[in-house]
């Protein structure tokens, strides 16, 4: 492949992934929203466990960080009960490791 003819649909390319991460970001009001049986102070506890279990298995904090970001795009769009939601965080986890 010649990464010459790539350049003219760069600018194009950048448009699409700027519009498909747009579309994809997780809602800022999820939790006031759409959250009934899950509020912030538990999202805070969940954050608070998952740090340590980085720091426990030395993960890059990228890895912490897209691990948040998926939680957050899942709880936007998805019902989710209390007692599921470690099962989310360390899934997050594995998937962003």
């Amino acid at each position: 492949m010649d990464l010459q003819l790539c350049a003219t649909y760069a600018c194009d390319i950048y448009k699409h992934l700027r519009a498909s991460e747009a579309k994809k970001r997780p809602s800022t009001d999820f939790m006031e929203r759409i959250r009934k049986d899950i509020n912030s102070s538990m999202r805070a506890i969940l954050i608070d466990w998952l740090v340590e279990v980085a720091e426990e298995y030395r993960l890059l904090p990228e890895t912490l960080y897209l691990t948040m970001n998926y939680i957050d795009r899942y709880l936007s769009g998805n019902a989710m009960n209390r007692p599921k939601l470690q099962l989310l965080g360390v899934s997050c986890m594995m998937i962003a490791a």
